[in-house]
């Protein structure tokens, strides 16, 4: 979920104020530092490891007897555990699913889902195993990106497609040059696209003027507030709208209070809250928003998708008006669909988490794609999936050259406890309101 390089900031402060990133793992920009060196020296890894073998990335034809084997990652343990476990339980569904079928080439599919403890050296560790040892024929991305940044160049090293529902990151499809495929359909500089599109709509009575930006010190989020390459980001889209943005703050991954912060937005006549967080500090503030009576003609929780997540109706009132975004809805009927709407059913979630759609769709495409090359030759898919059209449960695929989906977005409202789609109006069963 996250992306870009984490600079150093923490604590609140203006979005102009240097800080530092305290993160689970410490302090996020000498992470930063490491993740790369130990980036590299597990790309040297793997490629001696492939030079050694002959391979070459070039993987098998699809021609054995033996399993396809898919290998990945997930934080089954430590801070990402419970989004992980969601991404886990769609992964063991579709090989059942699949192996109930037939397979695929004929083959039965094991899943090799390594827990990284939610921790970037782990995962790099796990996937050299994936790569070497393990031998995998597919490869998953782990969840988030501070998980995944790390792993593209050693994926792309090994000549083999990182098929990735698990984090967003503009500039590491970029990096991996057509070696990793995405299904999240909005990458982090057009995560407020949708909301801005939205409100639009509204009448003009309604729209709100004045900007508040909460913004959590992750690599992604700040993507997602100030955009990349000059395209993009939440200050880029309200001023070309005509809004003034008067607040913006960062706050650490450790922030649990953000009443002085919510107080100040409200002092200087926010209208518009945009929380750009990590679903447990979105759902606090939006938790402690409603305790101070701070009601804004809009906050949308677009950081992370927190209004699909099972957590969001036990907020209660506090959910009231809330705005989310997503990747699909149920009334889009896109193949797949109804499995995905049932699978989150039968889990006791009443609205399809967006990690059960972006999961779903790449083990879509991945089937889809091992069936039309009718090989597991890493090139050969690779050819085949920038020239072809995936069916999915997001929509139809056509993928852009860098591996990432044409964009997409799903924008909600949660009123009196009901989450109903408000843009676009292809899919809206609700009109977007604002009290």
């Amino acid at each position: 979920m996250t992306a870009g390089r984490p600079p150093r900031r923490a604590g609140f402060r203006s979005s102009q104020g240097r800080a530092r990133a305290e993160g689970p793992g410490g302090d996020m920009a000498r992470t930063a530092r490491k993740l790369s060196l130990a980036g590299a020296a597990g790309m040297l890894a793997v490629t001696l490891a492939a030079c050694a073998s002959g391979g070459g990335g070039g993987g098998a034809s699809g021609s054995g007897s033996g399993p396809i084997k898919i290998g990945g990652t997930l934080g089954l343990t430590g801070i990402l555990s419970a989004s992980s476990q969601e991404y886990q339980a769609v992964y063991q569904d579709w090989a059942k699913q699949v192996n109930a079928s037939g397979g695929l080439l004929g083959r039965k599919v094991v899943m090799d889902i390594k827990n990284d403890n939610s921790t970037p050296s782990t995962a790099q560790s796990e996937y050299q195993t994936l790569l070497t040892s393990d031998n995998v024929d597919l490869l998953l991305a782990p969840y988030a990106t501070f998980i995944g940044a790390p792993i593209v160049p050693m994926v792309k090293s090994a000549g083999k497609i990182l098929f990735n529902g698990g984090f967003v990151g503009k500039q590491y499809f970029q990096q991996a040059d057509g070696w990793m495929v995405g299904t999240y359909t909005y990458q982090e500089p057009d995560y407020t696209r949708g909301l801005f599109e939205a409100i639009k709509g509204l009448p003009p009575s309604q729209r709100p003027t004045k900007v508040g930006i909460l913004t959590n010190d992750n690599p992604f989020t700040l993507v997602a507030r100030d955009g990349y390459q000059g395209q993009g980001g939440a200050i880029r889209y309200a001023n070309q709208d005509g809004l003034k943005v008067v607040f913006s703050q960062t706050y650490s991954a450790t922030t649990t209070d953000f009443t002085a912060a919510l107080q100040r937005a409200q002092a200087q006549g926010v209208d518009m809250l945009v929380i750009l967080g990590l679903p447990n500090d979105e759902d606090a503030i939006v938790k402690q928003a409603h305790v101070l009576g701070f009601t804004p003609k809009v906050m949308c929780t677009c950081g992370s998708q927190a209004t699909t997540l099972p957590n969001w109706p036990q907020l209660g009132a506090a959910t009231n008006g809330v705005i989310g975004t997503t990747v699909a809805w149920p009334n889009q009927h896109n193949p797949g669909m109804q499995t995905v709407v049932n699978f989150a059913k039968a889990r006791g979630e009443s609205v399809v988490p967006t990690y059960d759609f972006v999961a779903y769709a790449s083990l879509q495409v991945i089937q889809q794609a091992v069936e039309g090359a009718k090989t597991l030759n890493q090139q050969k898919l690779r050819a085949y999936i920038h020239s072809h059209t995936f069916k999915t449960v997001i929509g139809d695929i056509r993928y852009n050259a860098d591996g990432t989906t044409p964009f997409s977005e799903v924008i909600t409202q949660t009123v009196n406890g009901r989450q109903q789609p408000v843009w676009p109006g292809s899919v809206a069963t609700a009109k977007l309101t604002a009290p």
